[in-house]
């Protein structure tokens, strides 16, 4: 099932609410718990996201680890965040720029396709050295907590619909004083 016919099924403001809400919850053992285990020489070695970009920084691999960090640790909090502008603008009787907030959500739904990198990047690594005779690489539940939150984040934004945003205003009721 692709996320589009989930996500289908649910639909609006309270459905984005909720999956949001529920992408932030699994982040937090997502950076708080290994997300993997390396093993190399004999010496083992368990990884949050925060402390593998320290150690790739440590080996001068600070592109990489830039990219790490924006990816895993910067996004998911810039896409909740925005989630959150998103529901709240939409509420009944707000007066969103509709217009900026549209874009807010092109952007939110474009970045969900790139947003699984940290995972493929994991399972890669695993994949890659399980071929050396010295080194294991091992995922662990940190990983699976940030996959989680990452398809948790691109079904609510899935979920959200953007014409909500575009709302008509209740018009003015009638003993309201003409000028």
């Amino acid at each position: 099932m692709n996320t589009s016919a989930l996500a289908s099924a649910f639909k609006g403001r309270a459905a984005a609410g909720a999956l949001s809400v529920a992408a932030a919850v699994m982040l937090v053992p997502a950076n708080l718990l290994p997300v993997l285990s390396t093993e190399s020489s004999g010496r083992e070695r368990d990884d949050t996201i925060f402390s593998g970009v320290v150690e790739l920084w440590r080996h001068n691999l600070g592109p990489i680890a830039v990219i790490i960090f924006g990816a895993s640790i910067v996004i998911p909090v810039l896409k909740l965040a925005g989630l959150a502008c998103l529901i709240y603008g939409a509420r009944p009787g707000g007066r969103p720029d509709a217009r900026k907030l549209t874009h807010l959500y092109g952007a939110l739904d474009f970045i969900g396709r790139w947003s699984m990198l940290d995972v493929f990047l994991a399972a890669f690594l695993t994949g890659l050295v399980q071929f050396g005779e010295f080194s294991t690489v091992q995922a662990r539940s940190g990983i699976v907590a940030f996959a989680a939150a990452v398809v948790l984040t691109v079904l609510a934004t899935q979920a959200f619909d953007p014409r909500t945003l575009w709302h008509e205003t209740p018009a003015a009721s009638d003993d309201t004083p003409e000028r």
